[in-house]
């Protein structure tokens, strides 16, 4: 699980921080920051990818197939203010080495010059050393001088053991962990931390009716696929049952089945059936029906990711119901395999969250007058525990009560 991640001159960000749970709900108005937080995520998911920065910041095409759509705003909104550099942290918890830490600074280029890193390490608490290190002490090196940049890697004897650091010169157009073969075993550990990862930015319901191969058990990301999936989880009777109760729940439909029927070309469309025989095609459902469905299938489904970070979580979905997709998504979380990140508007959908997940709640916000946005978690706010146990979150946060807790403790900062 992903536990920290700090952000320095990134986009919106002069530096920021955002702790995260098992599930973190991100609230905050238009042009806060939320969407710049997914970029950050989709960065270190592109690291995992094996992408070189101009494709991780740009875009990545495979025999003609977009296969990255890249970070918004290319190099020149990368960073903050225009600045030269940013930076991320990470930090990540893994069962055998504790809480990894992952750091990369990466120059966005100017004058026509291609991104580059020039700051880059990796760490664990129960390793002597870092795992490598850019810049190491004893050996400074200048990575501004060329296209390479020099790394501190480990160096062991003959028995395995590590004996200390050797400096080793890496291409500095890609990120180092990508380049470096040693040790095996904490690279990997980095590398699954980013590696699972899933973004549903808008869930298309065009997309989402059309009909697909049975086998193709991932749903697209705008929701290609969802046929066969369904289809994948209804091959499970209890991935099923539990498929078909929060469809009951959700909806006013008395719905009992699914049923799969496959055009000429082989592809299977999705049909609901009702207790008294109805049946409703993918063609004619609700499009909040469909987006339920799409994100019961990423939950239930046969391949699930580790991490998912959604754009705006109630959307489609009505009020009255929007708990219990809450409901489903704490359930899923609190069994460990997976991590989720969304965004919302709703002080509605906020007011239905668990104690344990409020504690996972942050604001993202800009002062008046300054450019730079921020981050409060929740919690964090002075008496904010009280508070919220003597009022109604729903309300405070349709009132402008986060807006007005932040800029008084900013003001208060001033006065200091």
């Amino acid at each position: 699980m992903l536990k920290r991640l700090t952000l320095e001159r990134f986009k919106g960000f002069e530096k920021a921080e955002l702790n995260l749970g098992p599930l973190t709900l991100l609230v905050g108005t238009n042009a806060s920051g939320k969407s710049n937080l997914r970029d950050a995520f989709r960065f270190l998911h592109g690291i995992s990818r094996g992408y070189t920065l101009a494709e991780i910041i740009g875009e990545k095409w495979i025999e003609g197939v977009l296969q990255w759509r890249g970070i918004r705003g290319g190099t020149r909104e990368a960073t903050f203010n225009q600045a030269k550099t940013f930076s991320l942290d990470a930090v990540f918890q893994t069962q055998e080495y504790g809480d990894g830490k992952y750091h990369i600074e990466v120059d966005v280029g100017e004058n026509s010059q291609p991104p580059r890193v020039v700051g880059e390490w990796l760490s664990f608490p129960d390793k002597k050393h870092t795992v490598f290190h850019s810049h190491p002490y004893r050996f400074p090196l200048d990575p501004y001088s060329s296209n390479r940049i020099g790394i501190a890697v480990p160096e062991y004897d003959h028995d395995g053991n590590d004996v200390g650091y050797q400096v080793k010169s890496y291409s500095n157009d890609k990120p180092v962990l990508l380049q470096i073969d040693q040790p095996r075993n904490y690279l990997q550990a980095a590398y699954k931390a980013f590696i699972s990862m899933r973004f549903l930015d808008f869930l298309s319901p065009d997309a989402m009716r059309n009909p697909s191969l049975p086998g193709q058990t991932s749903l697209g990301d705008k929701g290609e696929y969802l046929s066969s999936v369904l289809q994948a989880i209804c091959n499970d009777p209890a991935r099923k049952k539990a498929l078909i109760n929060w469809l009951q729940e959700l909806t006013p439909m008395d719905a009992k089945d699914f049923e799969f029927p496959a055009d000429q070309t082989g592809k299977i469309l999705l049909s609901l059936v009702e207790e008294n025989g109805q049946k409703t095609s993918a063609y004619s459902a609700s499009d909040g029906t469909l987006r339920f469905l799409a994100m019961i299938a990423l939950l239930l489904g046969p391949d699930p990711a580790k991490f998912y970070f959604f754009e705006e979580l109630e959307n489609g979905i009505h009020p009255t119901r929007s708990h219990l997709l809450l409901q489903l998504i704490e359930k899923k979380v609190s069994e460990g395999n997976i991590q989720i990140v969304a965004t919302t508007h709703s002080p509605h959908l906020l007011g239905q969250l668990s104690q344990k997940s409020l504690e996972y709640v942050s604001f993202t916000y800009r002062l008046p007058g300054k450019p730079n946005a921020q981050i409060k978690r929740l919690m964090d706010i002075p008496e904010a525990a009280k508070i919220l146990q003597e009022q109604d979150i729903t309300r405070l946060h349709a009132s402008g009560w986060l807006e007005d807790a932040v800029a008084f403790l900013d003001e208060d900062k001033t006065l200091e």
